[in-house]
């Protein structure tokens, strides 16, 4: 393998089941823990600052809202409360009051509207404000690794599933793009299983940009595609990695293909040639994992 200067680098649930109505626009990132160098945090002071909204990010139910609320109390940012059950969501109320939401009693009608006629609203549902990306630099900065660029995945479910993957598997976080790609949404939450609230994710605007400025900082690109030359059992896990997954179609693009040091495969042993895009990045990641437990990470 060829060498590229590299620095220092370090290794660094609750699922949210049932409603979860989107009609637009993202979802507010969690208070990362004290423990996470500020680095690694978002660069506002105050990452669930109100924005204007044009569009809802609903989620509704009693069990998922309270899920949310117990992982991000600040993600939410109005509480609606079915009149006369405020009782039953008392702590709820309290948790997410103090972190700065509205508390809006609501009959059973409105609530019906908000969540669709055909869900479940169960007495409450929550308005969840804009998530809020982590800085690309701050990922670079920090040296985070491995990484997963996540280019042209439309569907939440597939995003959420590949950033509960990376949390598992101990990655230093998520890059999402900008176009073609679906951003953090309540359905990419729910799939997570609360992995979004442990996580560092970035969007960037230009991959092709992105793959230079990573390569720049000591990273080496991997595309993982079907076809790819190279077998993933054979990457030096010893380096600094970024595995790049694209759409459920297609896969990754030639403009990636082009940019990548390594376009690597997973073998495959039975008559179906590929895997869902969520399931090769865990595979890849794990497979990470399982070599640099067995030897030292270099600091080359």
């Amino acid at each position: 393998m060829k060498k590229r200067n590299e620095f220092r680098h370090t290794h660094a649930s609750r699922a949210i089941n049932g409603g979860i109505r989107h009609t637009g626009g993202e979802v507010a990132a969690p208070p990362h823990q004290a423990a996470v160098p500020a680095a690694h945090r978002q660069r506002s002071s105050n990452p669930f600052a109100r924005r204007e909204r044009t569009r809802n990010d609903l989620i509704f139910g009693a069990e998922p809202v309270r899920e949310l609320i117990a992982a991000a109390p600040g993600a939410v940012r109005t509480l609606y409360v079915k009149k006369g059950g405020e009782m039953r969501f008392a702590a709820e109320i309290d948790a997410v009051r103090e972190a700065g939401a509205a508390i809006v009693p609501a009959d059973a009608e409105a609530l019906a509207r908000m969540a669709g006629s055909e869900a479940r609203h169960q007495g409450v549902v929550a308005l969840i404000r804009e998530y809020q990306y982590a800085a690309l630099e701050d990922l670079l900065a920090a040296g985070r690794d491995p990484l997963v660029i996540v280019d042209g995945v439309t569907d939440p479910r597939n995003l959420g599933a590949i950033i509960r993957s990376a949390e598992c598997a101990g990655a230093g976080g998520v890059i999402v793009a900008r176009d073609r790609t679906v951003g953090v949404t309540p359905a990419a939450i729910k799939a997570s299983a609360g992995a979004w609230t442990h996580l560092p994710i970035a969007r960037c605007g230009n991959v092709a940009q992105a793959l230079e400025l990573l390569k720049r900082a000591g990273y080496w690109i991997v595309a993982l595609a079907p076809n790819g030359a190279t077998d993933i059992y054979a990457l030096d896990a010893a380096r600094r990695l970024v595995f790049v997954v694209g759409s459920e179609g297609a896969g990754v693009r030639e403009l990636v293909r082009k940019r990548a040091d390594f376009v690597a495969r997973i073998p495959m042993r039975g008559r179906i040639d590929s895997l869902n895009v969520s399931v090769a990045a865990a595979v890849a990641l794990f497979e990470i994992v399982r070599r640099r437990a067995a030897v030292p990470v270099s600091s080359k």
